[in-house]
């Protein structure tokens, strides 16, 4: 363990010089969400149930923007119980088409260093993604390819958000008001949750559905936490994750 635990913080310091990032998403899927570039997440986060023991695992993501292209690169590790490990490097590229058009994205998540360690953690897991913002919801799609089996997904979220005086605003307000951007607003608009639903095929032509929240706590850390309900009838679980977002 302590030998996997030191190759994780050591790619936690190289991800400040050189980016890696564990794929934005919903529940279980990726989306064409990228993070900001000098943004750094660190995520520690477990599943619960199942009859399963919980576990503890530990990632990072980080992202690049490289007009007209975003990249996001990240990395994760299963701590705990068992044997530790083994890391598995993720990878996304991001076009966004423009403000009320859709981004589309392709990666790779979960592809681990030899051939032995993917025995452990499974092979890589490709896909393609497309995400939209309607307005009432975003919806996401895509699909996924991994042991030679194509694997579809579909996700919607929305985000609710709380308008709240600005203490940097002169009397009277005279700014262009919420989320315009201008420090001088009367009100500023920050998120309050995200409600997010997700499916994705398993192999054998089982879905695994999922419906969560993410609830942004302050401004340097976020709790997400969601039930995954497979459809050949297995027990539900309960995965938790914890993210501190830092800036550089």
């Amino acid at each position: 363990m302590r030998k996997n635990f030191a190759l994780v913080l050591l790619l936690l310091v190289f991800a400040t010089q050189f980016a890696r990032g564990t794929p934005s998403g919903l529940n279980n899927i990726p989306t064409a969400d990228t993070a900001p570039q000098g943004t750094f997440v660190l995520q520690v986060y477990s599943t619960v149930g199942a009859e399963r023991d919980s576990d503890f695992n530990i990632g990072f993501k980080t992202g690049l923007e490289v007009d007209p292209l975003r990249f996001e690169f990240g990395a994760d590790s299963h701590l705990y119980p068992g044997v530790d490990g083994p890391v598995v490097l993720q990878g996304k590229v991001a076009f966004p088409f423009g403000d009320h058009l859709p981004t589309i994205a392709a990666g790779v998540a979960n592809d681990a260093f030899t051939e032995s360690e993917r025995n452990r953690s499974g092979q890589p897991f490709g896909y393609a993604v497309v995400t939209e913002d309607l307005g009432l919801l975003r919806v996401t799609a895509g699909c996924g390819v991994q042991n030679g089996d194509a694997l579809p997904f579909v996700g919607l979220d929305r985000t609710f958000k709380i308008s709240t005086p600005n203490p940097q605003s002169v009397a009277g307000g005279a700014g262009r008001g919420p989320g315009s951007g201008d420090r001088n607003a009367a009100l500023v608009t920050r998120d309050l949750f995200t409600l997010r639903a997700d499916a994705i095929e398993q192999h054998g032509g089982d879905w695994l559905y999922s419906a969560g929240v993410l609830v942004p706590v302050f401004k340097y850390f976020v709790i997400e936490t969601w039930g995954n309900f497979p459809s050949n009838g297995a027990p539900p679980s309960v995965t938790l994750k914890g993210d501190l977002v830092f800036s550089f």
